[in-house]
């Protein structure tokens, strides 16, 4: 005869199949990304040693730790998956929907082999985690939830997109950066301002993540001056006669990152800690 312990386990809701699968195919790739970490730590010593001396050095092994930093993200987020959480669930639902989106629209993801392989990922993702089985299972008002839910507070889904979209912007600011100090033709000033700018948003982005509301007014602030800066830009290229269009439609991205901020869900999140 069971005992109530028994009872109380063979009871508990097991992890729907497409969470199973969703948390593999995010394993496979924590697999795959550690194998790009060492493939480009061994090249990049390698071009440290034949190219490269002093500071610049340090900065070319910025790429690998990205790719670590990457794979620990992907670790992260198939772990809390496992255990429920929605904010995990929906940021592998938003990267995913991008990154398949952009590589569909560049064609980078119709390429036979890898670009093949990674578009079926990611849409294999995309499509596990939007299932309902995968929702409820990170649904604590859901009668057949992760058990290791927990009980803390789940972020809004606009502040789970702007944070994913802000933590991006950094990754890819520091790589283009470091690639620009790196490539030494001419580059080199904008890149360090491309790293300077990624190693601010990073804290920001860090305050923001821990609900800390100094992180939040930094982020308002930092991109009401770019709304400002790119607008500005265009008005002076249209007045001279330049082309205008570009910075025109640039300003329009941290002018949603603003609006999405100034949201009352997103400073409600971003209450000053107690």
């Amino acid at each position: 005869m069971a005992t109530p312990e028994q009872s109380s386990i063979s009871a508990r809701p097991r992890a729907p199949l497409p969470v199973t699968a969703a948390v593999v195919l995010l394993w496979l790739m924590v697999a795959a990304m550690g194998w790009l970490v060492a493939v480009s730590a061994v090249m990049t010593a390698f071009r440290v040693s034949t190219r490269f001396s002093g500071s610049a050095s340090a900065l070319a092994f910025v790429e690998p730790l990205l790719f670590l930093v990457v794979a620990f993200a992907i670790g992260l987020a198939a772990v809390k998956v496992w255990t429920g959480r929605d904010w995990a669930r929906r940021s592998v639902v938003i990267v995913s929907a991008t990154l398949l989106a952009t590589a569909l629209a560049t064609r980078a993801g119709l390429t036979f082999g890898t670009g093949l392989a990674g578009t079926f990922v990611l849409a294999a993702l995309l499509v596990l985690l939007a299932l309902p089985p995968s929702q409820r299972w990170c649904d604590r008002e859901s009668g057949c939830h992760s058990p290791r839910i927990g009980e803390r507070e789940e972020p809004p889904f606009l502040v789970v997109a702007e944070l994913v979209m802000l933590w991006a912007a950094v990754v890819f600011a520091l790589q283009t950066g470091t690639r620009a100090v790196l490539a030494e033709a001419g580059a080199d000033r904008l890149g360090l301002v491309l790293v300077a700018a990624a190693v601010v948003h990073a804290v920001l982005n860090a305050g923001m993540t821990g609900r800390r509301r100094w992180g939040w007014l930094g982020t308002v602030g930092l991109s009401g001056i770019y709304v400002l800066w790119l607008a500005a830009a265009a008005v002076a290229s249209a007045v001279g006669g330049g082309p205008w269009a570009l910075p025109a439609v640039l300003a329009l991205l941290p002018l949603v990152f603003l609006w999405a901020l100034l949201k009352p869900e997103t400073k409600s999140w971003c209450r000053p800690a107690t």
